[in-house]
C-alpha cells in the first residue's frame, strides 16, 4: 500500500496542527529503506486564477503560485482513477512532507485505502513539478533528487 506512485485515501486524517480532520487523498512520492514515505496532500480547495487553471504543473512566480493541478475527470491512475473535482497539490512544507509508514499504519490501520497507481508520465510530471519548487523543504528536495535519478 505504501509504494511510490500510489494514490491513497485516508479517512479522518488529522494533521495535528489544528486543520480540520477530514478524509484526504495523498500521492506517495517516495519511499525509502527506513520506512519513511514522502506524501503530498491533495485538496479540492481552488486558489488558482481561472486564467492559469490547467492540468499539470502551474507555476506563476508573480503571485507565488506553485502547484500541481488534477482536472476533474482526467484519468491519472493505471486502473482509471480520476478525481471528481478539480484537485490540487499546493507545494509547501505542510502539503509535501515525510511520514513514518509504521505510524500511519498504527493510527489509520483500517482507514487507508489504496485507490490506484498513478500513471508513470503523470507521476514523473508531478515529482518534477514538486522538485522545482522554491517552497519545498531541503530534506524532501534531496529525497526527490534520488527519485528523479531513478525515473
Amino acid at each position: 500500500m505504501y509504494s511510490s506512485k500510489n494514490i491513497i485515501h485516508i479517512v479522518n486524517y488529522d494533521f495535528g496542527n489544528g486543520q480540520p480532520i477530514k478524509n484526504r487523498y495523498f500521492v506517495i512520492l517516495d519511499k525509502d529503506e527506513d520506512s519513511s514515505i514522502v506524501l503530498s496532500v491533495i485538496t479540492s480547495q481552488d486558489h488558482i486564477p481561472d486564467a492559469l487553471l490547467k492540468h499539470g504543473c502551474i507555476q506563476e512566480q508573480a503571485n507565488n503560485i506553485h502547484c500541481y493541478s488534477f482536472t476533474k475527470g482526467k484519468v491519472v491512475g493505471e486502473n482509471g482513477f480520476s478525481f471528481g473535482k478539480n484537485s490540487f497539490i499546493y507545494i509547501n512544507a505542510s502539503s509535501v512532507f515525510n511520514a513514518a509508514s509504521a505510524k500511519l499504519t498504527a493510527i489509520y490501520n483500517n482507514a487507508v485505502e489504496a485507490k490506484d497507481v498513478m500513471l508513470t508520465k503523470e507521476y514523473e510530471d508531478l515529482v518534477y513539478c514538486i522538485y522545482k519548487s522554491k517552497f519545498l523543504p531541503r530534506g524532501i528536495k534531496r529525497k526527490l533528487e534520488a527519485t528523479l535519478e531513478q525515473i
